[in-house]
């Protein structure tokens, strides 16, 4: 079966996907209303009623959605939330992850920052969300993000 998966973080990066899930097809883009993209070290997106940000569309297979998991460290670190978005003008569901673990705003590092900045061009999303969300991190560091053996080193 296939899934519609929104991306907003480092899996809007083409050749990530490409690793990470081979069949992955990228599938447009569009803008998520009523969320804001933050930074508590990596990536997540809250509600924020005021806010929006770009997203990234994927149609991905069940062993795809598996390999995110993975990546994700679904269920400990992110959940998967289904959300209704527009889609070359009609409604549909797509799923993405949010993080539910407890931690701080904290800004990304360099390395994983830039792997979403390539994202943000692969996808042609606006830069200026992304650089808002970096900003924000680094005004409201609370030296508790979430420490990514990935991307922290």
């Amino acid at each position: 079966m296939k899934t519609i998966y929104i991306a907003y973080g480092s899996n809007l990066n083409h050749e990530q996907m490409a690793k990470r899930c081979p069949k992955a097809s990228y599938i447009g883009s569009t803008i998520l209303k009523g969320w804001r993209l933050i930074f508590k070290s990596v990536a997540t997106i809250e509600k924020d009623i005021r806010k929006e940000v770009p997203v990234g569309v994927f149609e991905i297979s069940d062993q795809c959605e598996k390999a995110l998991d993975v990546y994700e460290d679904y269920p400990q670190l992110y959940d998967k939330h289904k959300l209704d978005i527009n889609l070359n003008g009609k409604l549909v569901t797509a799923m993405t992850y949010v993080m539910v673990a407890n931690y701080g705003i904290a800004p990304p590092s360099r390395k994983y920052f830039d792997v979403i900045s390539d994202g943000y061009k692969n996808c042609s999303l606006d830069l200026d969300f992304l650089f808002e969300a970096k900003e924000h991190s680094i005004k409201a560091d609370s030296g508790e993000g979430y420490e990514s053996a990935r991307w922290n080193n």
